[in-house]
């Protein structure tokens, strides 16, 4: 049995995933809050003879992470929604609401340590499908095996930025640590909307205007001309490249996560193989067997390391370029190993 660990249900790649696994004859049971919160538990015990065990409740099934699950997949983390509807009460009584989401943190890294206590093949193995989302770690070892990666400055402390800015010609990009996103409530006949905090770029105004905000961690980097982007999709050993020409919409220039598909032609692009060799050292060194690597390309050629994602989207990517991504996920999690048997799909592609 093949265990989907998620945030939600709906989730599209998550949907896909299930859907072939199932078609290729796997039973999988896919866990999320909402599951934990109807009908499910965890119990941790010993048997007869002393042996640790972790049962997984499901209504009246009993499942046993030693015996019945071959393969786990780590796919978002418990992070409860503000948005959802039914949480709205809670949310304004900050106490209760720290509370109430810590515990469901607590929990999915109960169940998904629980896991790798009992030697199951993870994608990604705990703690690292979480501990690389950090930037710091991800970026030191990036440059450490071998990829060009941009200056960065990470801090709270608007002076350094301001320095940081002036010694790289006033011409430096701020991101967060973590997208943020917030609703924008209906007002008169305009619809709600969702305002997004993604990668901008930075002027002497917003040091200006900065003033007086509350001290926040950020991210700032001299910005980098793009002749295109990179979405590299890291399978086991397996590597799918994509060009995201993000230059071409005024929308996405500086961010492509502020999606504009109609406008942004996204190709299969042949990574280098002293790239693509530099991108299986660096996942070793990550202890990581999926990712999602960005980079730049520079209009001179260069390839510009920007981040990983352990947990990052694949499926826009595999319905634009109809790279076989989806096939090579779910046969690495059959074979719960990296060195999975390539699927038929892509043996057809390989003997054209």
């Amino acid at each position: 049995m093949i265990l989907i660990i998620t945030k939600l249900l709906t989730d599209t790649t998550v949907v896909s995933v299930r859907e072939l696994l199932e078609t290729q004859g796997q039973e999988v049971v896919v866990l999320s809050q909402e599951v934990m919160e109807q009908n499910a538990s965890l119990r941790i015990n010993q048997t007869a003879d002393g042996q640790a065990q972790a049962i997984l409740r499901l209504d009246e099934r009993e499942i046993n992470f030693a015996t019945d699950v071959s393969a786990a997949w780590i796919w978002r983390s418990w992070r409860p929604e503000p948005l959802l509807e039914r949480y709205q009460p809670l949310v304004k009584q900050a106490d209760e609401w720290n509370f109430f989401s810590n515990e469901w943190g607590a929990l999915y890294k109960g169940i998904v340590l629980a896991l790798k206590c009992h030697n199951i093949f993870c994608v990604n193995p705990p703690p690292f499908h979480e501990a690389f989302e950090e930037k710091c770690g991800q970026l030191w070892t990036a440059a450490d095996v071998g990829f060009k990666i941009p200056d960065t400055l990470f801090t709270a402390h608007l002076p350094y930025a301001q320095d940081f800015y002036e010694q790289h010609a006033e011409s430096i990009i701020y991101k967060p640590f973590r997208p943020f996103f917030k609703m924008i409530p209906q007002k008169d006949e305009e619809p709600s909307k969702i305002a997004k905090l993604l990668t901008n770029r930075v002027s002497k105004q917003h040091f200006t205007n900065a003033r007086n905000a509350i001290p926040t961690p950020g991210i700032f980097q001299p910005y980098v001309e793009k002749a295109f982007e990179l979405r590299i999709v890291v399978v086991g050993r397996e590597i799918f490249s994509c060009a995201i020409h993000s230059q071409s919409s005024e929308r996405a220039r500086e961010d492509w996560r502020r999606y504009d598909i109609p406008n942004t032609p996204h190709q299969i692009y042949a990574l280098p193989n002293d790239l693509a060799a530099k991108v299986r050292t660096y996942m070793d060194r990550l202890n990581l067997v999926f990712g999602s690597i960005d980079m730049i390309v520079t209009p001179e050629g260069e390839h510009i390391f920007l981040e990983i994602n352990p947990n990052g989207q694949f499926d826009w990517i595999d319905r634009l370029t109809g790279m076989p991504i989806y096939e090579h996920f779910a046969a690495m999690l059959q074979a719960a190993s990296i060195d999975y048997p390539i699927p038929l799909a892509q043996e057809a592609v390989n003997a054209q």
